[in-house]
Parts: structure tokens; C-alpha cells; sequence
């Protein structure tokens, strides 16, 4: 592959061969037309329905082509076109377009041989470069959770079969994970009013109190606590709802997620003003080593515009070290790998060491 590129890429053919593209698109030129007669068309005409016709062309219907299309092509090297094209439910002009399109496709930082490189030859579909799109993504059960929350909440007569279709799409050892996690997730507003987080903006609202049944990780074990609820608030991507528990008589911070059960009791309180809201300890100072990331350029200006992320030093190629107080291992390595590979985990060495293991674990599945 060269170096540079001087204008737009096109599948390319083998020396002596005439490239398929070009082919077609002599097979496709008109003849030249006789002298028109009196009662011919105006040629603007027969031009418009084409064009009204590529107007209703509809992306997600070439998304839905190009991820089957490129894993496909890989497992089936000089596959026929005719063939490949049947497989993808288009034609083989559509197929031909979409090899076009992949040509301008890559990965940061977008070098030459960051691209894919597809080509026709002899009216077969290679693969040169597919940089690691040699199969269909599979998505986590975090990810997989999140669409059918968003599925759930548009309804509709295709609902349940998006969800078993994500379900089924999460390796089988997570999907006990992924039905955890759908049925505490929450999509749309207002929040039902069966959901923990509904049932807790009621009762604030009403100022009464609620008994929860709590999963406390620190003891791995389910409590019941009866809680007067302030407020709710975020920290690190989790809700928690800020109260006063009644047994330890002092004010806590309750993550949502861990919230398995969740009444309102008839018992009513007086809840504290905002002034001392604004003043009150909603977390607890973070304790230990902050943790430390090493950010590539495309990474660096979203997360530093984060709360909580705090600059160490740019780097010269436009990235960043970064600290994040109060994070714990297992946080700092899903942070690190949502952002997609333009992130490290640097210290402190159990951080990096729960992070490497992290990476070694996802790169021996797609082994």
C-alpha cells in the first residue's frame, strides 16, 4: 500500500485485467441516441425517478451490509462477486458501491495502512487489510442491556424479539449479567413508577421514608435499611440516592444499582434546607493512590471534560495523563476500555495489573 493517497480509493484490479468497476460502468453507458423526434421526452424526466430513488436510499441499510459484508469476505476469500452480493440481499452494483465506501474506512490515527483494503479481482472480492473487522462485533452485556432498556421503552410489536436477539447476542456466561442488568435499567421519562429510582423521586417529594433491602458490597451480603431520602445525585456513571440512615443515625450515600427492593413507609420527616445540602459530605474523601491513565489524542479532550478527571501533563502528539481520586481497580479498567482502545491504565501497579489482565482476558476470546 503507498504511502499517500492523492484522491479517492477504488477496489483495484490485477495487471491485464480490466477492473471491475470500470466494466460495468462501460456496460451500463447508453448507446448513442438517433436524432429525437417530434414526440420525444425531455431527457430531465427520465432522469428524476432515479434520483428520488437513491434519495430513499436507507443507511442502516448499508450498516447492516457492511458488517455482514467485510467478516464474510475474510472467511471466503475470492468469493465471486455475483455471490457475495446474493449473501448481502443487493445487487451487484449496490456490492460494488459498499466496496467503494469500506475504502474509506479506518481506525485512529488514520495512517495509510489504517484502512481497509478490499479489491475485485477476476470478479472476486479480496481482503487485503481488514484491520481486525474479520468478524461480527459482539457486544457486551453492559452494551447488550442498554439497547433493550432503549428497545423496551420504544415499544412496539418488534420489542421482544429485539431483546431476546440482544440476549442471545451476549456470550452465554453473561447473560445471567444481562438479565440483571435489563431489569434494573431505565430508559425514557418520567421513570415508571414501579422503578426503584420512581419510587424514590416519590418519596422525596412526599418526605417520607423508605425500607430498602441493600446489597452492601464491602460485606457482600443484603441489609434492610430504613433510610429518610434527601436527595438523588451521580458520581462515576452510578446514581445514588443521599439520605439518612435511621440505624446508624447519620447521613449515607446509597448506590441505586444495589437498591434489590425499595417501599415507602407512612413514617414522614422533615428534610434539611438546601444550604445544608450545599454543605453536606454527600461522598466520603477518596481514600489511597489516585488512579493514573495515559490518553491518546483522541481520547485526551473528552475525558478531561469530565468531572473528576484532573491533568497530570499533555503530551505532545495531543494526549494527556490524568488522575482520577476515589476510583477502584475494576472502574478504572471499564473507563480505560470504553474508550476504545486510546486509553491506558499506568498506575497505581494493582490498577495497571487488574487492567492488563483485563486486555489479555478479551484478547484470548477472540483468539
Amino acid at each position: 500500500m503507498s504511502a499517500a493517497r492523492s484522491g479517492p480509493r477504488r477496489p483495484r484490479a490485477a495487471a491485464g485485467t480490466t477492473p471491475r468497476r470500470a466494466r460495468t460502468a462501460r456496460a451500463a453507458a447508453p448507446k448513442p441516441a438517433a436524432a429525437p423526434g417530434p414526440d420525444a421526452a425531455a431527457p430531465e424526466a427520465s432522469a428524476r425517478p432515479s434520483h428520488r430513488a437513491a434519495a430513499k436510499a436507507d443507511p442502516r441499510e448499508r450498516l447492516r451490509r457492511v458488517l455482514f459484508l467485510v467478516p464474510y469476505a475474510v472467511r471466503h476469500p475470492g468469493i465471486p462477486v455475483k455471490d457475495l452480493a446474493r449473501r448481502c440481499g443487493c445487487t451487484e452494483k449496490e456490492l460494488l458501491e459498499d466496496l467503494d465506501f469500506l475504502l474509506g474506512v479506518g481506525s485512529p490515527p488514520f495512517a495509510p495502512d489504517d484502512f481497509l483494503d478490499l479489491y475485485v479481482e477476476g470478479d472476486r472480492v479480496y481482503v487485503a487489510l481488514h484491520q481486525s473487522f474479520s468478524r461480527p462485533p459482539r457486544f457486551t452485556e453492559s452494551e447488550a442491556a442498554a439497547l433493550a432498556a432503549a428497545a423496551q421503552a420504544l415499544g412496539g410489536e418488534g420489542r421482544e424479539r429485539a431483546v431476546k436477539a440482544l440476549r442471545d447476542s451476549v456470550p452465554r456466561d453473561r447473560r445471567a449479567s444481562f438479565d440483571e442488568l435489563v431489569g434494573r435499567i431505565y430508559a425514557g421519562a418520567p421513570p415508571a413508577r414501579d422503578s426503584v429510582l420512581g419510587k424514590l423521586q416519590r418519596a422525596i417529594a412526599d418526605r417520607r421514608a423508605v425500607k430498602l433491602a441493600y446489597h452492601s458490597a464491602s460485606r457482600d451480603a443484603e441489609t434492610e435499611r430504613v433510610v429518610h431520602p434527601y436527595t438523588l445525585a451521580q458520581r462515576f456513571g452510578h446514581w445514588y440516592l443521599y439520605g439518612h440512615d435511621t440505624v446508624r443515625e447519620k447521613a449515607l450515600a446509597f448506590r441505586l444499582d444495589r437498591i434489590r427492593e425499595c417501599a415507602a413507609l407512612a413514617d414522614r420527616f422533615e428534610p434539611p434546607s438546601e444550604a445544608e445540602l450545599a454543605r453536606a459530605r454527600l461522598f466520603s474523601e477518596p481514600l489511597g493512590e489516585p488512579v493514573r491513565l495515559r490518553l491518546g489524542p483522541q481520547a485526551a479532550p473528552w475525558a478531561l471534560s469530565r468531572p473528576g478527571i484532573t491533568l497530570v501533563k499533555r503530551a505532545e502528539n495531543g494526549g494527556a495523563v490524568v488522575e482520577i481520586r476515589g476510583a477502584d481497580d475494576a472502574w478504572a479498567t471499564r473507563f480505560a476500555l470504553s474508550l476504545g482502545g486510546d486509553a491506558e491504565v499506568i498506575a497505581p501497579p494493582s490498577a495497571r495489573r487488574h487492567y492488563v489482565d483485563a486486555v489479555r482476558r478479551a484478547l484470548a476470546r477472540y483468539a
